[in-house]
């Protein structure tokens, strides 16, 4: 199932088809009873709310690696990723704004990702993300060829740049 829906759906998430649904929709998570952002979104879906002040927080005070940034840099280019989070997440609260950091300072080609928000549920609104089999948030995905090669979920082993050169390494 996973190399049919690398086949069939990743195309779909990594082109403009994949923004034709609202973009960073708002919906009262009943579960919290919070607002909470779901399904595609972008950084202008992180810029309000609680999430807002973790995420210049966290942006500011994350120092990435310069040794790892030349590494991931060299081996980013026909790497796709997909970033599922939750803006209730404390987690995502963190490591989003810390990762996006990273993906800054190597000057990652950011059409090349594509960030879902999903409520308390793991459910991303109208959008089906099943086979992405989320359990925890946030999960980066690592896609190289149409194929996953890796993934960082809630926390990093290391730190996210040694993380993520880690996955890269396989390609």
């Amino acid at each position: 199932m996973k190399k049919l829906f690398c086949f069939l759906f990743l195309p779909l998430l990594f082109s403009g088809m994949a923004y034709t649904q609202e973009i960073n929709k708002i919906i009262m998570d009943p579960r919290i009873d919070r607002e909470v952002v779901v399904g595609y979104c972008n950084r202008d879906g992180l810029q309000w709310g609680e999430f807002l002040e973790s995420y210049v927080e966290e942006y500011d005070i994350y120092t990435p690696e310069i040794k790892y940034l030349k590494k991931i840099r060299k081996k980013l280019d026909d790497t796709k990723i997909v970033i599922v989070l939750g803006t209730w997440c404390s987690d995502s609260k963190t490591q989003v704004p810390r990762f996006l950091k990273v993906l800054d300072q190597i000057d990652f080609n950011e059409s090349n990702l594509t960030m879902i928000g999903v409520d308390r549920s793991k459910t991303a609104g109208d959008l089906n993300i099943r086979d992405l089999s989320i359990e925890r948030v946030p999960t980066f995905i690592f896609y190289h060829d149409g194929f996953e090669i890796g993934r960082i979920i809630e926390t990093p082993e290391t730190t996210l740049e040694r993380d993520t050169y880690k996955i890269l390494r396989k390609k």
